[in-house]
């Protein structure tokens, strides 16, 4: 992710929740920002080291509330997001990109294009609900996994690849996701075979988190992809495919 990503996601979170940078918070309900004391007002003009102490009495005007939350806390925050048409697929496919994922688009049937990301002749795995159009011109083996029918771990790590629909993607965050749908599958087939080709459809993709949110099942098992698999936890180096596939091929289909 470059710095400029980064800060404006953490400038998004921080103008949901209310508050400006460096924890100052402000009414989300009336979206303005409250006068400020003249303490505080000095403090924003003078920058680090004067935050501080006003932080502490906003903070001790909000209790912790009984199960979590703070009361006198606004539960509003920004629920749609600003982006449509042609500038909400640039802004995934730039996230996606960003995450280091393959991005394709494509009009119509996307059998030509999810056939030419598989290798001819390899064993694909894919959900019992995928939408078997897709792979009509993929010449390779494929195994369906199904409830009652799944395939074990190591079935699963002798798949060159799998093929899957998602839920929901979300622009702002370059997230897909899958809820384990009949296209969508189980959590497992997403994680152990090293290349997942992943069809987003256009009338799935959402602008910010909570439009993303708002089309989900809490109760569902849901999988939140953010370009392929990596780490820097060890001194700071990229690692792909510690925890997932290491090439993420996203299919994008406007119907």
């Amino acid at each position: 992710m470059t710095d400029t990503a980064r800060e404006e996601i953490l400038g998004r979170i921080n103008q949901a929740l209310g508050r400006r940078g460096g924890g100052e918070y402000v009414s989300s309900a009336s979206g303005t920002v409250p006068a400020a004391s003249p303490s505080a007002a000095a403090g924003s003009r003078t920058g680090a080291g004067h935050g501080t102490d006003e932080n502490t009495d906003d903070a001790d005007s909000r209790t912790p509330a009984a199960g979590g939350g703070m009361v006198n806390q606004s539960a509003d925050y920004l629920r749609t997001g600003t982006h449509s048409g042609e500038d909400l697929i640039a802004l995934l496919i730039d996230r996606l990109e960003d995450y280091k994922a393959n991005v394709h688009r494509v009009s119509g049937d996307p059998a030509a294009t999810i056939a030419g990301l598989l290798e001819s002749g390899s064993n694909i795995v894919v959900p019992r609900g995928l939408d078997e159009s897709w792979l009509q011109e993929f010449s390779g083996e494929i195994s369906v996994d199904a409830p009652g029918q799944e395939l074990s771990i190591p079935e699963l790590d002798a798949q060159a690849a799998v093929v899957t629909a998602s839920a929901v993607a979300i622009a702002q965050t370059g997230t897909i996701v899958l809820d384990g749908s009949p296209g969508c599958g189980r959590r497992a087939i997403t994680l152990v075979p090293d290349h997942h080709v992943c069809v987003v459809r256009v009338a799935d993709v959402v602008d910010i988190v909570p439009e993303g949110i708002a089309r989900l099942t809490p109760e569902a098992a849901l999988t939140f992809i953010s370009g392929p698999s990596a780490t820097s936890d060890i001194e700071l180096k990229r690692v792909e495919g510690v925890h997932g596939p290491r090439t993420l091929d996203v299919v994008i289909v406007e119907e």
